[in-house]
């Protein structure tokens, strides 16, 4: 067993032990590395937030494109909600926000999720793996017809429709615990292998 000398290395490893700790139960050495995450976590997102707004923000408004102070007051006025005299002044950029959030998600929303999923579909049936996903998004979609019943010979489509979706939904979760075991499998390794040594 060769032991890190780094410092960092023990910071990490120690915090990953801490944070695994919470599977035996809760504790206090959890906790405190919780907050240090979220602090740093904060911290960093704040020093991002300002370095983003001068090279984005008052770096080119100082250069000339003196329009940039539209967006500035507005960004302002976000935080006039901590003041409840005028208060009502954040609704005006916090609906500018969020009316181009949305058009934004929504058109991204229809293009990836609906017209590229739709254009999926139609692809070339020769092989049998591009045949069972058509199949499988018309048997998926026609448990959602809700306003006409499948009776006599049909009753099975529907059927077919919620297997597809089980085997779907089974193979994303399967596929989101192997991501989470891939990313425990390398704090292990990193604690065995880099911390205690042991592979040496």
């Amino acid at each position: 067993m060769n032991i890190s000398p780094e410092i960092g290395v023990w910071i990490g490893a120690l915090f990953a032990i801490a944070i695994y700790s919470i599977l035996y139960k809760d504790n206090i050495a959890y906790s405190i590395v919780e907050h240090i995450f979220v602090g740093a976590a904060t911290g960093h997102a704040v020093v991002v937030g300002v370095q983003t707004f001068k090279s984005s923000g008052w770096a080119p408004f100082i250069g000339g494109k003196y329009l940039l102070v539209v967006p500035m007051i507005f960004g302002v006025l976000l935080y006039t909600r901590y003041f409840s005299s005028i208060s009502w002044l954040n609704r005006w950029p916090l609906a500018l926000m969020m009316g181009t959030s949305a058009g934004v998600a929504m058109r991204g929303a229809i293009e990836s999720q609906i017209v590229a999923q739709v254009a999926a579909t139609f692809v070339n049936l020769r092989s049998f793996d591009k045949l069972v996903i058509f199949l499988g998004t018309v048997f998926s979609l026609s448990y959602f017809f809700l306003t006409y019943e499948f009776k006599g010979k049909a009753a099975f489509i529907p059927k077919l429709g919620r297997y597809f979706m089980m085997a779907a939904f089974g193979a994303a979760f399967g596929n989101t615990v192997m991501g989470r075991i891939s990313a425990a499998i390398g704090r292990f390794q990193f604690i065995f292998l880099k911390w205690l040594g042991l592979g040496a």
